[in-house]
């Protein structure tokens, strides 16, 4: 008999569990503005896949906790999806969908009526600060930490503080973005309130010890009593594109459910890619926000085979996550330990953490370039350069780079005597030589019309002139077809947004017209858009002048000295290459091109464009002194 009964225990359990999951759905009749939950309890870990979109419905968010086992000894988790009806009336629910062992499943609730919500909209408020500021941010860059300050005030009706006020914990959803940790529990899965802390009632939080979550107290605000709770969080955005989602709290006067309200704050943020760093002599961390290196390394004097140690110190507030890989090593100065020692957790409000490394000069290299992290700053929004070490060089070496200006003349057009070296028969065609100049500007007329895709990008900007000035033009005509042509023409990668595009510009009304268009996609709003305006502008560029237009814009021998100077090496190469592509026969150009290569720690082009100045100006001890160094650099010690 005692078995019969075990048996028949087993089997009840096995139905109730037939379905892997059970489901609490809330009452048939709910209110509206007032949060509630379908609770889904499973054996399995479960997935929540893609919640459909409802006009009555905003789903706040969703939480998974870790349940006792049942009587059985089986693992339970309680999966919570909140959410709220915004809207009298009668809702027929939408199927939500899971996921539970591979297994797809859909939770069907049925039809729900709503109610209105009698408490008052004023006697409960949430505000929410975005980096201290109530504005929420139209633009981020990918990686970026804001920190969002939440702020609930309840009004104190019985003159007793925290009494009777109630404060739930908060209910938030993200897309593209994720949630700082602030506290972490070993084989606890995380809860809501693990990812707020605020201020210790002692004073600042200490990042050595475990926050607390909330501060309470009472505030009398524009003659009225509160009771109030401040809290903070910090989001990480982590994906390009638009990042979207709700903040949410559910506040009442009483403790009594009927006195309850959620107050949802909804956000659209753009995510913009980080741009590329300036300067590719730097080593990026990859970390974004604000970050600080403390640095020693040791001897001040590297010594062949003797260890060289680079140690850093780092601290700031932001995804520490994000950091690459850090290698010092160059040629000649191999690593042969490295190693990262965290101070801290990566869920503390700052991460502090030691890096060290050891490099092994060999000896055949005599310089070991200077070397410097970047970080991005999301403050200034612009990359930050960190100086690790100067260029440090071997007893018995030297190295001028630190020395180094670029010329501020480019000097004559050297003429080489090639007629020497050519063959007796090709001088009777030195006759032809004044119709050379017609001949090849022909030819290269004729060549460039071969370019199909050339071809196809004048057509499609004359039809778009003339859609644009008859004021037919649309958003889409812009954004697929004149910033494709407007990005070739100007070098920029394809991913590059209208903004930068129309910084890119000489013409400032075309730039602010693209400015104009960029705002207009961004609010989603519709707004009148002066295509007319914009067709005039482009007819103003010929078409000319607008095909052949290029990203160094206004580009001289100035501008690439002021980039040189500022050690923004890449843009410095760039406008030296285009500036030899229009005069290739002045030394100076070159010799400066090889300072900039050198700069950039390319010793092997850096030496050709100085083996070109050399050739061009034998006579030049400048760049006979830089080519000496470059050697050096490589370790080529033959005279």
């Amino acid at each position: 008999m005692f078995r019969l009964v075990l048996i028949f225990s087993f089997f009840s359990a096995t139905v109730s569990w037939a379905q892997d999951y059970r489901v609490s759905r809330p009452p048939n009749i709910i209110t509206e503005n007032r949060i509630e939950y379908i609770s889904i309890v499973t054996r399995a870990e479960m997935e929540l896949g893609k919640l459909p979109k409802h006009p009555k419905i905003t789903w706040l968010g969703y939480s998974s906790i870790r349940l006792p086992n049942d009587a059985y000894g089986n693992m339970q988790t309680d999966n919570r999806i909140s959410f709220i009806a915004t809207s009298p009336g009668l809702i027929d629910f939408p199927p939500v969908p899971i996921v539970l062992e591979n297994k797809e499943f859909f939770i069907r609730i049925g039809e729900i009526k709503v109610t209105g919500n009698t408490t008052s909209k004023t006697d409960t408020r949430l505000e929410v600060l975005w980096n201290g500021s109530p504005e929420i941010p139209k633009q981020v860059h990918l990686g970026e930490a804001v920190e969002v300050q939440f702020i609930e005030l309840v009004e104190n009706k019985n003159n007793r503080f925290r009494g009777s006020s109630y404060f739930s914990q908060p209910s938030n959803r993200v897309e593209g973005a994720q949630w700082h940790q602030y506290l972490r529990y070993s084989g606890r899965k995380p809860v809501p309130s693990d990812y707020f802390y605020t201020y210790s009632q002692g004073g600042f939080f200490s990042r050595y010890g475990s926050p607390e979550n909330y501060s309470e107290m009472a505030q009398e605000i524009d003659g009225v009593d509160y009771n109030l709770r401040a809290y903070k969080a910090r989001l990480y955005f982590t994906k390009i594109g638009k990042s979207t989602g709700h903040l949410s709290a559910t506040l009442g006067t009483s403790r009594i459910r009927s006195r309850h309200r959620t107050h949802v704050i909804p956000f659209e943020i753009e995510v913009l890619p980080i741009p590329p760093i300036p300067n590719n002599q730097a080593i990026d961390s990859g970390l974004v926000g604000d970050w600080e290196f403390q640095i020693d390394y040791r001897p001040l004097q590297p010594a062949a085979s003797r260890p060289f140690i680079i140690d850093i110190s780092i601290t700031g507030q932001g995804n520490p996550n994000l950091r690459n890989e850090f290698d010092f090593s160059s040629e000649g100065f191999p690593s042969v330990e490295s190693d990262l020692y965290p101070k801290v957790g990566s869920n503390y409000d700052f991460w502090e953490a030691d890096f060290t490394q050891t490099l092994l000069p060999t000896g055949k290299v005599g310089t070991l370039p200077a070397i410097s992290l970047a970080s991005f700053d999301t403050v200034d929004d612009k990359w930050r350069f960190h100086k690790i070490t100067p260029t440090l060089n071997l007893p018995g070496t030297s190295d001028i780079t630190a020395l180094m200006t670029p010329r501020n003349d480019a000097g004559n057009i050297t003429t080489r005597p090639v007629l020497l070296n050519l063959p007796v028969a090709t001088f009777g065609a030195f006759a032809l030589a004044p119709l050379l100049p017609f001949l090849f500007g022909l030819a290269k007329k004729r060549l460039d019309s071969r370019d199909p895709e050339q071809k196809k990008r004048e057509r499609t900007l004359k039809r778009l002139i003339i859609s644009f000035k008859s004021g037919k033009g649309t958003a889409e005509e812009i954004d697929n077809e004149l910033l494709p042509i407007l990005r070739h023409k100007l070098h920029l990668p394809s991913g590059s947004t209208v903004r930068e595009i129309a910084s890119a510009l000489d013409d400032h009304e075309l730039a602010k017209i693209l400015e104009v268009h960029a705002e207009v996609s961004f609010s989603g709003q519709e707004k009148p858009f002066d295509f007319i305006a914009l067709g005039r502008e482009l007819t103003k560029i010929s078409l000319l002048l607008l095909i052949t237009m290029t990203s160094l814009k206004g580009s001289t021998l100035d501008e690439a000295n002021q980039a040189f100077n500022e050690a923004n090496f890449t843009k410095a190469i760039s406008i030296y290459d285009h500036l030899i592509e229009e005069s290739p026969n002045r030394a100076s150009l070159h010799y400066n091109l090889a300072q900039a290569h050198l700069s950039t720690n390319d010793p092997s082009r850096a030496r050709a464009s100085c083996h070109t100045a050399l050739l061009l100006n034998p006579l030049d001890q400048e760049a006979r002194a830089l080519m000496s160094d470059i050697r050096e650099r490589q370790g080529d010690l033959t005279v």
